[in-house]
């Protein structure tokens, strides 16, 4: 099976997403073979063209002007094209907006009972990247890792535990950190000419500098957090409640954030590193008072937060639970 990436494709102009069903299909194909959509079709050449306006009536009107006066001179160059009356109001409506503002009881949702107005969320797991997909058949496609469906329903799972069933999706601007603890790869890098140990008794850290990439571990937590389009599911993923609780209502909501990746305590290069592999995830709205997630260093990242560490001890009682009941 081909892997590819899928928003690639899109931004090459090679396919398209049919507005019928949401899945790829060709730039040259108007109809869609999965749910029969057919996409507008652009303006062609073959169009008829405005005729051109007669000059007879100019002419007649230059030849009565007394002789002498000032004659009129067209206007060099390309004339601008006039904005529409709906673009215009636009423009001045975004050009107003410069007061502040706060978000409301309705865009909280079900923040606006979260007094520090913060979530935590410690996910135990390997973490599984988003974007690359495989064709499974004429306009189906599928995640080419099938361990990212559990991985999303993983996090939706906690997230559904540390919420409860009666959350309210968060719709307003959202601020999402996030640290990724991945598990030690097979191979590492020689980073011996990039990084010196200080102490030559004791080997440096490794940072977290292999595959894989940071904005693709990224999407996977923002849709499992936002319920992705049910198009892009797995058949193996939890029809349970899990699979369609959503923390935040769109993932576009999603308007500020960092993420870091780190391997396992205790060489770890972040403070949010847990001892396995998994996610620290912290969930704010953007005008929250919340210290701004650690940056990553070499030197001795510190203990995780306190507030982390009993989520994450709390994750492992569960499990454990869960491992001895199944």
């Amino acid at each position: 099976m081909a892997v590819f990436d899928a928003q690639a494709l899109i931004d090459s102009g090679r396919r398209r997403i049919c507005e019928g069903c949401g899945f790829l299909v060709g730039t040259n194909t108007p109809r869609c073979p999965r749910c029969g959509h057919t996409a507008a079709a652009p303006p062609t050449s073959d169009q008829p063209t405005t005729p051109a306006r007669s000059t007879t009536r100019t002419q007649s009107r230059t030849s009565a002007q007394p002789t002498g006066s000032a004659q009129p001179t067209a206007p060099t160059g390309r004339v601008p094209r006039q904005r529409s009356t709906a673009a215009r109001k636009r423009a001045a409506r975004f050009d107003a907006a410069v007061g502040d503002g706060e978000v409301t009881e309705y865009g909280l949702g079900g923040m606006a009972g979260v007094p520090d107005r913060t979530i935590w969320i410690v996910s135990h797991g390997t973490p599984k990247t988003q974007g690359s997909m495989v064709a499974i058949g004429p306009g189906q496609l599928r995640a080419a890792d099938k361990d990212m469906y559990v991985w999303r329903d993983t996090i939706a799972a906690d997230a559904l535990l540390r919420v409860g069933i009666r959350w309210q999706p968060i719709d307003a601007p959202v601020h999402i950190d996030v640290c990724f603890t991945l598990p030690f790869p097979q191979r590492f890098e020689d980073q011996s000419e990039r990084i010196a140990g200080l102490d030559p008794e004791c080997p440096p850290r490794i940072p977290a500098m292999q595959t894989p990439d940071r904005d693709k571990l990224l999407r996977a937590v923002q849709d499992a957090l936002s319920l992705p389009n049910p198009g892009n599911r797995s058949e193996a993923e939890s029809q349970g409640m899990a699979s369609r609780f959503k923390l935040v209502t769109d993932d576009s909501r999603f308007v500020y954030g960092s993420e870091a990746k780190t391997y396992p305590r205790p060489g770890h290069t972040h403070s949010w590193a847990l001892d396995r592999p998994g996610a620290v995830i912290r969930l704010t709205m953007i005008d929250a008072d919340v210290d701004p997630m650690p940056r990553p260093t070499l030197r001795d990242p510190g203990a995780l937060p306190p507030r982390v560490a009993a989520l994450h001890e709390e994750v492992v009682r569960r499990n454990r639970l869960s491992n001895l009941g199944g």
